[in-house]
């Protein structure tokens, strides 16, 4: 899957009304981390002032939580290819970015109940304790991207600093939940939708997720 949406981000920027600076041989190798987590990037200059960036980013976090007698566990994983194009309005080292980003970034988490009631979407349900949630969040898989940043000159060989400071327009996250155990003879079933209702309810704000990245690069 990650290698095809990479064959799809090469043919995006192929595909670009520009003709690259193949001759010049000037690339930018990049090492990064980002709120998208740390990754890789190379970069090409299409022309003097457009500049060609095919990267990925990779993050993995675990975490334990208590919240509302629910114990929670969780694995937070980013995953994403970036295909972008940077514009040098000034040919200088500022550049404005836009792009599509290759989203597969995922939010697992299973939570295990102590005994009590708990509200889903306004319904109330009794647990004796050791019952769970299970709720997997899922991205749309291709966001547009839009922001700014500041890097070295693409035609300068040697190493430079770099930031980029944008927006992911990612979407409303949607969630899917499941339940097990006895959940005081409810109907899990509408429970589980009860939950997934709320989550999505709760989430549906998160369409846009802040991108801020700093970074080393060398430009050969």
């Amino acid at each position: 899957m990650m290698l095809k949406r990479t064959a799809l981000a090469v043919m995006v920027l192929a595909a670009l009304p520009m003709q690259a600076y193949a001759a010049d041989g000037m690339f930018r190798l990049d090492a990064h981390v980002s709120t998208l987590g740390g990754g890789l990037e190379i970069g090409a200059p299409l022309s003097e002032r457009y500049t060609a960036r095919l990267g990925f980013n990779t993050f993995k976090i675990s975490a334990n939580e208590n919240s509302s007698g629910i114990n929670y566990t969780g694995d937070l994983k980013l995953s994403s290819v970036t295909a972008l194009v940077d514009w040098r309005p000034w040919s200088g080292v500022t550049h404005l970015t836009a792009g599509v980003i290759f989203n597969s970034n995922k939010l697992e988490m299973r939570g295990t109940t102590t005994a009590g009631t708990y509200d889903f979407n306004g319904t109330t349900y009794t647990s004796a304790g050791g019952d769970s949630v299970t709720t997997a969040v899922d991205f749309n898989k291709v966001s547009p991207y839009l922001g700014i940043g500041w890097s070295g000159q693409p035609k300068k060989q040697g190493f430079s600093f770099s930031t980029d400071v944008g927006i992911l327009f990612q979407g409303s996250p949607k969630a899917s939940v499941t339940t097990a155990g006895a959940w005081g003879g409810a109907d899990t079933t509408q429970l589980a939708a009860d939950a997934q209702n709320q989550l999505n309810s709760d989430l549906s704000d998160f369409k846009y997720y802040p991108v801020i990245s700093v970074g080393v690069g060398y430009t050969f």
